[in-house]
């Protein structure tokens, strides 16, 4: 099992843009890795954490990448995720092991986490935003390259 849920920062703010601040925190069955409650604070960019997030999974899933470090866009929030061997993606936040995960599993749990957030009311970013297109363009791009999104 794996999941990511997402949370703004600011959840009150009625005027969203892709440049506001939040929070991920991945989920396996060997823990639990968040950007929340870290010292200093590790909130980043969301809309524009959600392409490097995508992107770096989509090179190593479908592109022959072997590893690929994610960092938070303005934070210092960062997971690997290191192809291993039969499908698996081994995935470390800082020390911790989040354990090997089939790679379906994880691009499915990551667009699935990425795309509901998304899909909330007090997510939806304005028409035009330069985030927005940006994840739009990378969400269909993922689901075209990788396998069985």
């Amino acid at each position: 099992m794996f999941r990511l849920e997402c949370e703004w920062l600011d959840a009150q703010d009625p005027s969203r843009s892709g440049f506001d601040l939040g929070h991920m925190t991945f989920t396996s069955d060997a823990g639990t890795c968040t950007s929340k409650g870290r010292s200093p604070d590790q909130a980043m960019m969301l809309a524009v954490s959600f392409v490097g997030l995508l992107d770096g999974l989509q090179a190593v899933v479908a592109g022959g990448a072997k590893e690929h470090l994610f960092v938070g866009a303005d934070s210092s929030f960062s997971l690997r995720f290191k192809r291993g061997k039969k499908g698996r993606i081994a995935i470390q936040c800082g020390t911790a092991s989040l354990g090997e995960v089939e790679s379906d599993e994880l691009c499915r749990a990551v667009l699935e986490g990425v795309e509901s957030f998304m899909a909330r009311p007090e997510s939806a970013l304005p028409p035009g935003d330069a985030a927005r297109g940006d994840l739009e363009m990378t969400l269909r791009e993922f689901r075209r390259a990788v396998p069985g999104m």
